[in-house]
């Protein structure tokens, strides 16, 4: 994939240039009372770039509305308060859930707009959100003079036949955790976690010594199933889920299978905490955060959570990072995501909102987000950035599994197909279907899906 490999591309040269300028101490460990509830880390803040100048007060400010996803380390909500300091101009921002805010984005484009300016937009669902011709062109804001700022991979998501649709926020992918505490008492070497079978091998090991209660929970519910379950699974066994033309392909080989088989396996074994069946993303982050579970397949933002975020984890000295296993062909793969903050045509107050855009998207916002969002920046200059680097412990290796990951396929349909992908992992996990009969029945899915 196109998008796949100028992101790989990128991360390996910012990478290069980062590791060898300057060569980190570990971030010292932030003190527990401290710590915010979306805090990466507490690292001193060095001098930032300051973000580019918002207009002078106007006579008359006005108020702009928001519809974004929700504010990890209330960074929308800082950077917001600092525009009406500068600018007089208020932003008034609605935050939905993960399991929210797609439903509520379609329901708001298709009406009108909901009186809003700002639309966030995954980028998981950049197709489907920009089809209906709802998001106003911002191609000033970006252009030949100052593209080579951005991740390329990023803004060419967003960007829409020749039309940019959404500044690039920010980026991220799946990773591995692990619970150093565990493993070592159970007398696993994370080093030699290879392949999913190594994985199985030391979920079984963890089992025999009792070092945990389950080595593993999958996050089956959707929205966390296909980025941080399944689909990463499938995807590091060496698979595609759709051609070109998106038309299924994952029965055509046994890597999906394979993977269902695995996630049956631990189950049945006792190895996988079953009440997975019924987890997200963010309910995994705090079943790993209690001790509960040796390993996490998580994002960048939970990932880091439980390393730095005292109130969703106790294992923050323990949380520690790996590569997502693969199959011995492929040595990891992970699917990455991004977020994109678009300008619907409907605004009454479009050069304000492009104005927020600009500001929110900046160096200084884009660093702010970072540290303490844990979100990784779209603006290439931040990959060299010794405070980021030093306020996440295991940067190293999170920007090294993104080397290996590619975005999702981007189908109108993918947030529907996504939901049935989640009901036939759960209906494995339960007992309904065997891996065999639960992908038969998600061929049929997505045919259907599709035609419709």
């Amino acid at each position: 994939m196109k998008r796949s490999i100028y992101f790989v591309s990128t991360i390996v040269i910012v990478l290069a240039m980062l590791l060898a300028g300057c060569q980190q101490p570990p971030a010292a460990e932030p003190a527990a009372e401290a710590a915010a509830p979306t805090t990466a880390a507490e690292a001193a803040p060095a001098e930032a770039t300051a973000p580019a100048e918002p207009a002078a007060p106007a006579e008359t400010p006005v108020t702009i509305r928001a519809l974004i996803r929700p504010d990890e380390g209330e960074n929308v909500a800082t950077y917001a308060a600092k525009f009406e300091e500068m600018t007089g101009n208020k932003v008034v921002v609605d935050f939905a859930s993960w399991a929210e805010i797609h439903d509520k984005t379609i329901t708001t484009l298709a009406t009108g707009g909901g009186g809003y300016d700002i639309i966030f937009i995954p980028s998981a669902n950049v197709v489907e959100f920009s089809s209906g011709g709802w998001f106003e062109p911002i191609n000033d804001l970006i252009t030949d003079a100052n593209r080579g700022e951005w991740l390329e991979s990023v803004v060419d998501m967003y960007t829409i036949d020749g039309d940019l649709i959404a500044m690039p926020w920010y980026a991220g992918g799946a990773h591995m955790a692990y619970n150093a505490a565990v493993l070592e008492a159970a007398g696993v070497d994370p080093a030699s976690i290879v392949t999913w079978d190594d994985f199985m091998a030391a979920c079984r090991k963890i089992k025999e010594t009792g070092a945990a209660e389950f080595c593993f929970s999958p996050s089956a519910k959707y929205p966390g199933n296909f980025y941080y379950n399944w689909g990463t699974m499938v995807l590091s066994n060496g698979s595609e889920f759709f051609d070109e033309e998106g038309a299924p392909i994952f029965a055509d080989n046994d890597a999906a299978v394979k993977s269902l088989q695995m996630i049956k396996t631990g189950i049945d074994e006792g190895l996988f905490d079953p009440a997975g069946i019924a987890l997200d993303d963010y309910e995994t982050l705090i079943a790993f955060g209690t001790g509960k579970i040796a390993f996490m397949l998580n994002s960048t933002w939970s990932v880091t959570q439980a390393a730095y975020n005292a109130d969703l984890s106790t294992v923050m000295d323990d949380a520690n990072l790996m590569l997502i296993p693969g199959n011995g062909d492929v040595r990891s793969a992970g699917y990455l995501y991004a977020g994109g903050l678009g300008l619907l045509k409907t605004s009454e107050n479009k050069e304000v909102a492009k104005e927020f855009l600009v500001f929110l998207t900046s160096e200084e916002a884009q660093k702010h987000h970072a540290i303490n969002g844990a979100n990784l920046p779209t603006r290439l200059s931040l990959y060299e950035d010794a405070d980021i680097a030093a306020a996440w412990r295991g940067f190293d290796v999170l920007a090294q599994q993104l080397t290996y990951g590619e975005f999702p396929p981007q189908f109108g349909w993918f947030e529907e197909w996504r939901r049935s992908a989640a009901t036939a992992v759960q209906d494995v996990m339960a007992n309904r279907k065997s891996p065999e009969d639960a992908i038969s029945w998600l061929v049929a899915e997505t045919n259907r899906i599709r035609e419709q």
